[in-house]
């Protein structure tokens, strides 16, 4: 009995992306991506992902901590 032959997989458009901002207790930061390379039928061809770091000037990294204090500083204004 023969195999039915199998077509390649052909990438055809992005799906999702985001960004995930991470900053923890004790004032370490990272900053990642995520991204997903999807073919014609929706299927995950592939999940680009890393650090974004690399990819940022310095002055987007100084914008991107100020942001990140200011949310630390409202979610501890909730705190009692």
């Amino acid at each position: 009995m023969a195999l039915d032959p199998v077509s390649p997989r052909t990438p055809d458009h992005i799906g999702d992306i985001a960004v995930i901002l991470t900053t923890t207790a004790v004032g370490g930061s990272a900053a990642k991506y995520e991204a997903q390379v999807l073919e014609a039928d929706g299927t995950m061809f592939k999940h680009a992902h890393g650090n974004l770091v690399p990819h940022l000037s310095a002055g987007q990294i100084t914008q991107l901590q100020a942001f990140m204090d200011d949310i630390r500083t409202k979610a501890q204004a909730l705190l009692p």
